[in-house]
């Protein structure tokens, strides 16, 4: 009996925290259309989710083209495939490579750093501070950052999509005497314009899933320091497992 009374507490917890957090999502949709529009926020956090984290999704794209053309060479040899490495790392990055590293790197970094600040927030009470001024603080603190991180992330995944496939491109011509011209129209033929717009709804889905878990774990931690911790690490590991199924459906719907 304790393992079905195990099972159907998790199966309650799990659907209560999903009405939770839709609730809590649609009430930051619906301020988005409200005004007064947060717009010097709205940027704000942009350039904290999408400029800082960059580099480190350029960095992360480009090596993992690079590794990939490594592996793909050398799997394709033995089978005297070696023109087609371009066509696979232009697919492999454009459809899973590039939204699924971006969207890795993003809860990494923007989703904990979103919940510990949140957190924070709450533990000290700055959040009922908001209330009591009138401000709703779901308007205030997480509409832009759902905002920002939905549009950012579809820009950095468009970015490191290039900068993947570049990548890949510099070390087959250069470690594998790959035809430049001819690597560069492989690429071209194999990806279609459906290609880049499924890559960027998979960006928009991982940056809005991201942000509303991070954001919903730091609006409702508490417990101190210790609790603002606890939060900040359930809102990356749950983030990123939200993001491996996600992309797994979005790949049965999109292609």
């Amino acid at each position: 009996m304790f393992i079905f009374d195990w099972i159907g507490t998790k199966i309650i917890t799990f659907l209560n925290n999903f009405g939770m957090i839709t609730r809590f999502f649609l009430q930051a949709v619906f301020w988005m259309f409200r005004r007064p529009f947060r717009i010097k926020n709205l940027f704000e956090q942009m350039v904290k989710v999408g400029v800082e984290t960059l580099p480190v999704a350029l960095i992360t794209s480009s090596f993992t083209g690079m590794i990939f053309v490594v592996q793909l060479y050398y799997a394709l040899k033995g089978f005297g495939l070696e023109a087609a490495v371009s066509s696979g790392l232009a697919l492999a990055v454009i459809r899973e490579l590039a939204p699924v590293l971006a969207g890795l790197v993003m809860a990494g970094r923007v989703g904990a750093a979103m919940a510990a600040e949140l957190g924070s927030m709450k533990v000290t009470d700055q959040i009922d501070a908001l209330k009591t001024m009138a401000v709703d603080p779901i308007h205030y603190l997480v509409s832009p950052r759902i905002m920002a991180t939905v549009v950012m992330m579809t820009a950095i995944t468009t970015i490191t999509d290039f900068m993947g496939i570049f990548g890949g491109y510099v070390v087959g011509t250069v470690a594998f005497d790959l035809n430049p011209y001819q690597f560069y129209q492989d690429v071209i033929y194999i990806l279609e314009p459906w290609d880049i717009i499924a890559s960027m709804i998979k960006a928009a889905v991982f940056g809005l899933f991201i942000s509303t878990i991070s954001c919903y774990t730091g609006f409702n931690s508490k417990g101190g320091a210790e609790g603002v911790g606890e939060a900040t690490t359930n809102a990356v590991v749950t983030s990123m497992i939200v993001l491996l199924i996600a992309d797994y459906l979005l790949n049965l719907i999109l292609w």
